[in-house]
Formats: structure tokens, sequence, C-alpha cells
């Protein structure tokens, strides 16, 4: 779900500009919770009205960061001619800052699999022949981009709020955020079928759909259990591409696809713990 976004993203970035279609997509994606909420779970609305200050605050701050800077960043990134794979290799870096910044102990051998993950997906990229643009500001706006999505899943984990109220509340923060700059810049959009397509597909599928989720999973899991799942994401992304637009997939991005899934597999496993051998003595 979160891997097709980007192609979604290139279809309706073609009838809009970056800012009209982050403030569709955060508006569009607002009203479909409210929407969801009033009707099965409105239970939701006196949940958020007992949150504390701290709590409340905590949540909007993640929303700027996880629905605005990441992806006001990652469109930046794109806008400034960073080729979409050196994009991807940048992002590779959040499965590796996450215990940093989340504090969280992890052993040296899962610091190896992540790695050996990166490698894999360096190896996908090159493969895919998707790393010709790099350009200074382009690769400002990717680190920001990792940066904030980092940041932003490990306050999230840290909150440890239902994914409906983060949802809703990271939602009405990105909305506001992006319909303010829209006002400022201009509207700039043709509502012709493919942003409509683009636009239904981006709040459904990815907005709700594969946030909830995410925010499920961060609640569930740990952080950096979570953040490794997205060394997949490039990696189907290259399988959309080629499923829609018939990009060809070359033996390299096999041989790094696999290198990626294993890593993952491996650094997934429970660590292994030392455990002493009892003795039973004989009886006389």
């Amino acid at each position: 779900m979160w891997s097709s976004g980007a192609i979604f993203v290139k279809l309706g970035l073609a009838s809009a500009s970056v800012w009209s279609f982050l403030a569709v997509r955060a508006a569009g994606a607002l009203l479909l919770l409210l929407v969801i909420i009033c009707i099965f779970f409105r239970s939701v609305f006196s949940e958020i009205r007992d949150l504390t200050k701290k709590d409340l605050s905590s949540l909007l701050i993640t929303g700027l960061l996880l629905q605005g800077a990441y992806q006001s960043c990652f469109f930046l990134a794109i806008y400034y001619d960073l080729s979409p794979g050196v994009l991807a290799l940048v992002l590779g870096l959040q499965p590796m800052l996450t215990p940093i910044v989340g504090r969280e102990r992890i052993s040296m051998s899962k610091y190896v699999f992540l790695l050996i993950g990166l490698s894999g997906l360096a190896v996908a990229i090159v493969g895919s022949k998707d790393t010709t643009n790099i350009t200074v500001w382009g690769i400002v706006f990717g680190l920001l981009s990792v940066l904030a999505i980092t940041i932003g899943s490990v306050q999230q984990k840290q909150s440890n709020q239902p994914p409906l109220i983060s949802a809703l509340l990271q939602y009405c923060a990105a909305s506001a955020l992006f319909i303010t700059i829209v006002s400022l810049v201009g509207w700039s959009a043709k509502v012709d079928i493919n942003f409509v397509l683009a636009s239904s597909w981006m709040i459904v599928v990815v907005s709700v759909g594969a946030v909830l989720l995410l925010l499920f999973m961060l609640q569930k899991d740990a952080a950096s259990n979570v953040s490794v799942l997205f060394y997949f994401v490039p990696i189907l992304t290259m399988l959309f591409d080629y499923l829609v637009f018939g990009t060809q997939l070359s033996w390299v991005i096999v041989i790094g696809t696999t290198i990626v899934l294993s890593s993952i597999y491996l650094y997934r496993l429970p660590d292994a713990k030392p455990h002493l051998l009892s003795v039973e003595s004989k009886g006389e």
C-alpha cells in the first residue's frame, strides 16, 4: 500500500503542483477519517477530549513531522532533481537511525543485518539505473525527509496513542499546514481524471489505509522492527513501476531484492539467548 504511493504521486503531479496535491491529500484524509469515526467510532471524540495538553501537543507535533515535514521534504527533493533511486537510498538510512534516535538497545548483529539490507537496496537501485541525478538541495531535502520520518516514528511509538486518534490529530495538523501554504503560494491543479484517480488512491489507500497500519504496527512493535520494513518500499515501487509503466527489471535488481529480503528476515529473528544446561544428579 505504501509503495504504490510513488506511482500515484507521479500521476497526480502531472496535473497539480506539489502543495495543492499535498493539501488535497491531507484534507481528504481528514474528512474520510471524520466520516469513519462519526459512523463507527464515536467514542474517539470523547477520548480526544480527555487527552492532556502534553499528549495533544505531542500528537500534533508528530503529525507535522510525519504528514507535514516528511511529505514536503520528500516532494521537494524530487523537485530539486534528485533521482528517486538516490532518494530511496537516503531514506534507507531510516532503519539505521531509528534505534539510535529511539535509544533502543539492539545487538551488533542486527546493525550488521541493517547494513546488509542497505547494501542490497543499493544493488537493486543501481540495477534500475536510477542514480543519475544528484543535487545539493535534493540531498539536503532528502536528509531532512529521513530525519522527519525517523523522529516522527519514534515520537509516535513513545506516545502509544490508538491509531485512529493519532491519525485524526496528525491530519488536522497537516491540513492546517498545507492549506496555509496553498493560500500563500496559490492553488494550481487541473481537476482531470488523472488528478481524481491519484488523489482518491492517495487519500483512501495510502493516507488512511497505510498510515493506520503503520500507526498500529508502531503501537504493537518496536520502532526499529517497523522501520526495517521500509527497505521493502523502493523494491515494491520498482515492481509497481514494471507492472504499470512496463519498466524492465534486471537480474541485478533481483539479486539486490534477495539480499534485502534475507536481511529483513534475519533482522526480525529473535536474538539467540545463552541458557544454562542443567545436569541432574543421579540418585543413589
